[in-house]
Order: C-alpha cells, then sequence, then structure tokens
C-alpha cells in the first residue's frame, strides 16, 4: 500500500523541480528578449536624427521609462540587466539540461527501489 503513495510522491517531486526550472528559464529568456527588444527601439530613437532633443527623449521613455535617477547615466541599469541576461541565457543551456537529466535519473531510481 506504501509503494504507489511513495512512488507518487518522487514522481510529483521530480514534476515539480523539472516545471520549477522550465519556469525560472522561460522567465529569463523572456525578459532578456523583451529588455532586448526595448533597448534596441531606443537605440534606433537615439540615432533618428530627424527628431527633436524632447522628441526622443519622450518616444524613449515611452518605450521604457529608465530606473536611473538623476545622478547616473540614463537607462544604465537597463543595460547592465540586459549583458546579465545575456551572460546567463548564454550559459543555461548545459546545466539546465544536466540538472533535468539527474532529476530524471534519481527519480527513476527512487520510484525502483520503492518497489524493489
Amino acid at each position: 500500500m506504501n509503494e504507489p503513495i511513495l512512488t507518487a510522491i518522487t514522481v510529483l517531486g521530480a514534476v515539480l523541480t523539472l516545471g520549477g526550472l522550465a519556469f525560472g528559464a522561460r522567465r529569463l529568456f523572456n525578459e532578456h528578449r523583451e529588455l532586448s527588444r526595448k533597448l534596441d527601439e531606443i537605440t534606433r530613437i537615439n540615432g533618428d536624427q530627424t527628431l527633436t532633443s524632447d522628441e526622443r527623449k519622450e518616444r524613449r521613455h515611452a518605450v521604457i521609462v529608465p530606473t536611473s535617477t538623476w545622478g547616473d547615466v540614463e537607462y544604465f541599469r537597463e543595460w547592465v540587466r540586459r549583458f546579465i541576461l545575456e551572460q546567463a541565457v548564454g550559459n543555461l543551456k548545459w546545466p539546465a539540461a544536466l540538472t533535468a537529466l539527474g532529476v530524471v535519473l534519481s527519480t527513476a531510481a527512487s520510484a525502483w527501489s520503492v518497489w524493489v
């Protein structure tokens, strides 16, 4: 009677762990894509010489409101965040794949050991 319950709990633990890994990776990729899109648009706006300085500022702020204070360079924090996300996205693939494989194998071994 205990074997099915222990097996279900073991599998549920694996599913939750893999779900958390997938959820976190998806949020990371989505945030990187969105921030890159916005900062590329800001770069395009800054290069548009047909706009006045005030028009460029207004359009930039319509894309993303800068989080930097008045003493910082505008969008400094956003650019730093983008570079951090690029590094994280680039380095995520193999560690995430190995983690997922480890969870699957350990879950299989744990569930199997309950029945043996």
